[in-house]
């Protein structure tokens, strides 16, 4: 005699298959991530030129441990030789930090002996 399985029953099953093949899925990925940053100084995607990149790194201080992302875009550009960008820093901390805090700034840069530089100044 064999058990019939209720319909809800089923559902569950389908539910924690897909669960599990999920988890299978994007699991180990992320740990294989975690451990080659914890290799390596950073990963960095550039952009057009010098002025835009993306940027990924293990924040290695004392207390506490994490990701840090950062990013640089051009978001207005004045002239061939002077533009404005915007510089954003985030954090995905293990723990709590006043030291790390989420920052966003935007500054001036000119193209000076073949090299964007920044000029401290605030856009306007």
């Amino acid at each position: 005699m064999s058990k019939k399985r209720s319909k809800f029953q089923e559902t569950i099953n389908f539910y924690l298959t897909v669960l599990v093949l999920f988890l299978f899925v994007v699991i180990p990925p992320i740990l294989c991530g975690l451990l080659y940053l914890s290799q390596v100084p950073d990963i960095t995607w550039a952009g057009e030129g010098n002025l835009t990149y993306r940027r990924i790194w293990m924040y290695r201080e004392r207390r506490p441990l994490g990701l840090a992302y950062e990013t640089r875009q051009v978001v207005e550009q004045y002239s061939q030789t002077e533009v404005c960008v915007q510089h954003n820093l985030r954090f995905l901390l293990w723990g709590q930090s006043k030291e790390a805090q989420p920052a966003t700034s935007r500054q001036i840069m000119l193209f000076v002996d073949n090299r964007w530089q920044p000029t401290g100044e605030a856009c306007r």
